[in-house]
């Protein structure tokens, strides 16, 4: 892990959601001027059982969604931060978790942030990208539920209002 003094590494897991966007946001903000960040985003490669002219077919458009959702963070990266900062982004056929966990140890990254949205009980019983990369990482992990995300949002909304 770095010092304090020295250039942060922050992976962040990105999939388009609010929670996600905060994510970046926080990673952007922690990193500072001489910090990177690795913005990741997963997805899921098709089963292979779908047949050859299919699943290339099936592949070519999960690639072109992923890629779509880096393009889309691509022209959002003032309104978030990134410009403050130097960031690559990774798109990884992996589960999510794996994907962010694996960027982190590579990069050997000082902290992973992650957004969540918090889909209540049924899905805290089977799991969550953000409790499973708490499990999988090998350095801190900061995850921003999307409820604080929203909250914020309608406390500027009221805000905004009174003024």
């Amino acid at each position: 892990m770095t010092l304090d003094h020295q250039a942060r590494r922050i992976v962040v897991g990105y999939d388009g959601s609010p929670a996600s966007r905060a994510a970046v946001a926080s990673a952007a903000e922690r990193a500072g001027d001489d910090g990177r960040v690795y913005v990741v985003h997963a997805y899921a490669q098709p089963h292979d059982w779908v047949g050859t002219p299919d699943y290339q077919r099936i592949l070519d458009s999960v690639l072109d969604r992923a890629q779509a959702t880096i393009t889309s963070l691509e022209g959002e990266a003032d309104e978030l931060g990134l410009d403050a900062t130097t960031w690559e982004s990774e798109v990884i056929a992996d589960r999510p978790a794996h994907a962010i966990a694996g960027v982190a140890a590579t990069r050997d990254a000082d902290e992973i942030i992650v957004g969540t949205r918090g889909f209540g009980r049924a899905r805290a019983l089977l799991g969550s990208v953000a409790h499973e990369t708490i499990h999988l990482a090998g350095c801190p992990v900061t995850v921003i539920p999307e409820r604080v995300v929203q909250h914020a949002a309608d406390e500027a909304e009221k805000a905004l209002a009174a003024s």
